[in-house]
């Protein structure tokens, strides 16, 4: 019992380190594709709460919420200062993403016996869950601030915020459902494997 403890400790350290890293070194958090820019800092949240478990999954998802929040004073850009300077866009929606969803993955195993669907559909609803909270969170907490930032009218918005749903938002979303199930598998294989 210790030994696996100290071993969940261990691996919610490196997820940790893994998240800062992706958050502060250009190129490891982000995808660059063409027009898109791809997060997948939250695909790293996501597994860390199907390998550890939903209480691993709010403290990695508190992880990168802090972390964007740091990174926020860092960046440079108005706009990225303006909204993730603000606990409720920066922490929140990543701290509820990761333990909700890691939440489902291991709720659902009754339901979706399949382990690689429910990761694939755990990862592409995670995915979703963390740009609709951010998004939405903007729009409920400083529609104005963001519209007078971006050159548009607060009328304007939504259509603005489903936008970037409709390309970024789904686009992170599949590649979360492709990666989680191919390194979630392998680690949780080499975890039993252990036990």
């Amino acid at each position: 019992m210790k030994r696996e403890k100290t071993f969940q400790m261990v691996l919610s350290a490196m997820f940790i380190a893994i998240i800062i890293l992706q958050s502060f070194v250009p190129f490891l958090g982000n995808l660059p594709l063409f027009i898109l820019d791809i997060t997948i800092i939250h695909i790293t949240v996501i597994v860390g709460g199907i390998v550890l478990g939903p209480k691993a999954g709010f403290l990695l998802g508190f992880a990168w919420g802090f972390s964007s929040f740091l990174r926020a004073f860092t960046s440079g850009n108005a706009v990225t200062f303006m909204i993730f300077t603000n606990p409720f866009i920066s922490i929140l929606p990543r701290l509820l993403m990761g333990g909700l969803i890691a939440l489902f993955y291991h709720k659902m195993s009754k339901v979706i016996t399949y382990d690689k669907l429910r990761m694939a559909l755990s990862g592409f609803l995670g995915s979703l869950m963390n740009t609709i909270l951010v998004l939405g969170l903007i729009y409920l907490l400083m529609a104005g601030q963001y519209a007078e930032l971006t050159g548009k009218t607060v009328a304007e918005l939504p259509l603005v915020l489903m936008g970037i749903v409709m390309s970024n938002g789904i686009a992170e979303a599949i590649a979360a459902s492709i990666m989680t199930p191919i390194i979630a598998s392998v680690l949780l294989s080499v975890s039993k494997k252990r036990g």
